[in-house]
């Protein structure tokens, strides 16, 4: 997972396919026309973004990562508004093959609530340009200089010929380069020798030529191989609807099972997950590692109306929420918390040894849980301890005390620091509310001052008098007379 975050900014894709337009038109239905049975849209707002191989472009500039286009659009109106989209994501579109007589394909869809009415498609499709692949065979060294992974979005528009493919396939091979793709119609032949290729169920069917329900995990697996084995894939990553995915190669299959999230448009849902794979297969992630990661970035794109991205810090934080692991290292911290900020939760954090854990610190968590929504608890790692308060502390060691303090339903999250202060930790966090007890008031408190400086509050809360866990030891030397 760190992977990602550490080395994302620096992947450069190279994405062959079909660049295309998706208009939406939104705006309210209130009465149906007198002219025909049909309801009548008063247009409230017009809005174009980035379709088909450009919306994978679209995907990888919101997980970090930079872009170089190949394709054939047109020399129209439409393509100059296309240039400007994907220069607005700092994609390189030098290599994009601007074609006289080619139509720039627009999508328009009618929408009112995020419900379609109608869509009406603009394109006149070609093959690729006989000028266009010498231009790319002439320049191939250039093409790929500074690629980390390859993608073919292949849309059946016209712009990944087999030639091409197979072009960019072989150059790519010679590199030992990852080669993701998004493949469309019956034959992958022109796919052939691909890293891994990314079919839907439907698509699995048409290229098995049989109907394969979802069902079936039998006849899934015989078609994933057999593909796999025809057209030398590495892996076919079938995507399945409610069953999540299965990565299969010629030896087994691994399900990644759905993700429950709400379902407002699964469009461009696909774009997302080749994507994520490739980012991740760029960056060395193991592949199992990927499909789970892209399995939860496409629950979260089809919460979401049209085709739409998931950040980084999405798929990242929303995997770390649904894993169920409270006890958080230092360096996945500032990731779940920024994700849970951008879900509107109100941050608290406070901080202490909790060594002996007892109904003093209870009562704290159940103080400071009322302040927000997230309770995260900074705990002094052993070191930070012995330094505090002596060689013969802690009296458990962190791992336990960890686990102890996560098991109190009060607390979402443990984080474990080794200084002797919060400070660093607290400026990862950004909590909203910092908890202290009131025997600190008026005292240096570590990140106070950080805290405020961003608008930030500092809460003091009462302390159950008589329990601390200097006095419990003090209690128990005292009357098993063993001190």
């Amino acid at each position: 997972m760190m992977q990602l975050v550490k080395k994302s900014k620096e992947v450069l894709a190279l994405v062959l396919g079909d660049y295309m337009l998706d208009e939406y038109i939104m705006g309210d239905v209130k009465r149906i026309s007198p002219e025909a049975p049909v309801p009548v849209v008063e247009v409230k707002k017009k809005e174009v973004r980035l379709g088909g191989a450009g919306n994978v472009v679209n995907n990888l500039f919101a997980l970090g990562a930079k872009s170089r286009v190949l394709g054939c659009t047109g020399r129209d109106d439409l393509s100059k508004i296309l240039i400007s989209e994907l220069e607005s994501i700092n994609a390189d579109v030098l290599y994009l093959g601007q074609i006289e007589g080619y139509s720039t394909i627009l999508k328009t869809r009618v929408v009112s609530k995020n419900q379609q009415f109608l869509r009406y498609d603009q394109e006149q499709l070609k093959d690729t340009s006989i000028q266009y692949i010498y231009f790319i065979q002439k320049k191939l060294e250039e093409v790929f200089e500074g690629v980390d992974v390859i993608i073919i979005s292949d849309y059946g528009k016209g712009s990944a010929s087999e030639e091409l493919c197979q072009i960019i396939i072989t150059k790519a091979k010679s590199l030992n380069l990852p080669i993701v793709i998004d493949p469309k119609g019956a034959d992958y032949t022109k796919y052939r020798g691909a890293t891994i290729c990314t079919p839907n169920l439907s698509e699995l069917s048409a290229a098995s030529n049989q109907v394969i329900q979802n069902d079936n995990e039998e006849l899934v697996n015989k078609c994933g191989q057999n593909i796999c084995k025809e057209q030398k894939f590495n892996y076919l990553l079938v995507t399945r609807s409610e069953k999540g995915m299965s990565l299969i190669n010629e030896e087994r299959k691994l399900d990644f099972p759905a993700m429950a999230k709400e379902v407002i448009d699964v469009t461009g849902a696909g774009d997302t997950v080749v994507s994520v794979i490739a980012l991740g297969m760029a960056v060395g992630m193991e592949l199992s590692e990927c499909c789970k990661l892209a399995n939860c970035a496409a629950s979260i794109v089809i919460s979401k109306f049209g085709a739409a991205t998931a950040t980084l810090n999405e798929v990242l934080g929303s995997q770390l929420v649904d894993s169920g692991e409270k006890v958080i290292s230092a360096e996945k911290i500032g990731l779940l918390t920024e994700y849970l900020k951008e879900q509107g939760k109100k941050i608290v954090f406070t901080n202490g040894c909790f060594d002996l854990v007892h109904a003093g610190h209870v009562s704290s968590f159940e103080q400071a849980k009322e302040f927000g929504d997230i309770l995260i608890v900074g705990l002094n790692g052993d070191a930070s301890i012995k330094r505090i308060k002596g060689e013969k502390r802690p009296i458990v060691e962190e791992r336990y005390r960890a686990k102890l303090v996560s098991s109190i339903s009060l607390v979402d999250y443990v984080v474990i620091f080794k200084e002797d202060t919060p400070e660093n930790l607290i400026e990862t966090i950004k909590p909203d509310i910092l908890v202290k007890g009131k025997d600190w008031e008026g005292k240096n408190v570590a990140g106070q001052n950080f805290v405020q400086s961003y608008g930030g509050i500092v809460q003091f809360i009462d302390l159950e008098q008589g329990l601390s866990t200097t006095n419990i030891i003090e209690r128990i030397c005292k009357t098993y007379e063993i001190c």
